[in-house]
């Protein structure tokens, strides 16, 4: 569904963007990034002209939903048994989704990690950057330093339902974004953003189960006989092993990283 909303249309406005902007929010089976899935999605998406389409999606996951977090976001197993699955309507996300700002809270090290394993096991390549990322808790961090009720309460001057959804919390997001975008000018210049980003992100995993981390923007290997050792260093010294990588039982994340370091050394 389509149509103006003022918040939307403020936000654009503070951020001077010519990519469309999507402020999303997932639920998922758990919260392991290198397994679980997606149970639910809902997004906002607000074209530069002021356009704004919302929809929220359920998918079947093919999976158990863990107690812990049916317990949290209020979806059982029953709810989603008859719903598509992710890899049915991955190539439609896409579309949606792809060369955008992307708006959450926590979507840096969740969120938008574990929905592009999701388009990567549809055989999708979802890419992102971190100049693409606005992530309400690294700024919140940078500022204050909370959590995403905490957050709410103190820029929005309200308490958070207590209902935890995918609805509920993108929209408290975009809510918790514009004021920040109110009460921080810097956080309307996109320079600011991606160097905070870049920042919180340095020292996060390079993938989802520990083989690799990030130092400075450069992946390392944290395991083998090149434990400490740049990717890119072992592209072009040893190409051999990350070949053997590829073959060998790796998740399908360290596989992407590993043939993206072998292409982007083998180009002239």
């Amino acid at each position: 569904m389509l149509f103006i909303s003022d918040k939307y249309q403020k936000i654009i406005k503070y951020l001077k963007s010519d990519k469309p902007l999507i402020v999303f929010d997932i639920e998922t089976t758990g919260l392991m990034l290198s397994s679980d899935k997606i149970v639910e999605l809902a997004y906002a998406k607000i074209w530069p002209d002021g356009r704004v389409k919302k929809d929220r999606m359920l998918f079947n996951p093919e999976m158990k939903i863990g107690r812990e977090a049916s317990a949290v976001h209020g979806i059982k197993n029953s709810d989603v048994a008859k719903e598509p699955t992710f890899q049915s309507k991955a190539q439609e996300l896409w579309e949606i989704f792809r060369d955008c700002l992307y708006v959450g809270h926590n979507i840096l090290s969740f969120d938008l990690p574990l929905l592009r394993r999701e388009f990567i096991r549809a055989g999708i390549d979802f890419e992102y950057h971190i100049e693409q990322i606005i992530d309400t808790r690294v700024i919140f961090q940078r500022m204050v330093k909370r959590s995403l009720s905490a957050t709410y309460e103190y820029y929005c001057r309200k308490r958070l339902a207590q209902e935890h959804t995918a609805t509920s919390d993108h929209e408290a997001a975009a809510e918790i974004l514009l004021r920040q975008l109110e009460k921080y000018k810097e956080a309307r210049d996109r320079e600011f953003l991606k160097e905070i980003h870049q920042n919180f992100g340095k020292e996060q995993t390079a993938d989802m189960t520990r083989k690799f981390y990030w130092r400075d923007g450069e992946a390392y290997f944290s395991f083998s006989k090149y434990k400490d050792e740049k990717l890119a260093k072992v592209a072009r010294e040893d190409p051999g092993f990350l070949r053997w990588m590829l073959k060998g039982d790796f998740v399908d994340d360290i596989k992407t990283i590993v043939r993206k370091a072998l292409e982007k050394n083998s180009k002239p």
